[in-house]
């Protein structure tokens, strides 16, 4: 597993990215967003759950070259997300 830059820059340590990949509530695929770069262009694996502090996160990855996880996004669940995380608890 490796972090892009953006990846922490909410503030989420990647320790506790860590936690919510490995022990997530929610996994699913989701199409990228309009953009240019190969990494814009890419599925994201959207991995919802908590943290080892029990705070709801969102983590967003694309895989890599040698399909292994760019974790590319993580913070506090927003609301765009809460009732597919709601629904499986």
């Amino acid at each position: 597993m490796r972090f892009a830059r953006s990846a922490t820059r909410h503030r989420i340590s990647k320790d506790r990215i860590r936690h919510v990949i490995a022990n997530y509530r929610v996994r699913f695929e989701e199409p990228p967003p309009d953009a240019d770069s190969a990494r814009a262009r890419s599925t994201r694996v959207v991995y919802l759950g908590d943290d080892n502090r029990r705070r709801a996160l969102e983590v967003m990855a694309v895989e890599g070259k040698h399909g292994e996880l760019l974790v590319i996004h993580a913070m506090e669940l927003r609301d765009k997300y809460r009732k597919r995380y709601e629904d499986q608890k």
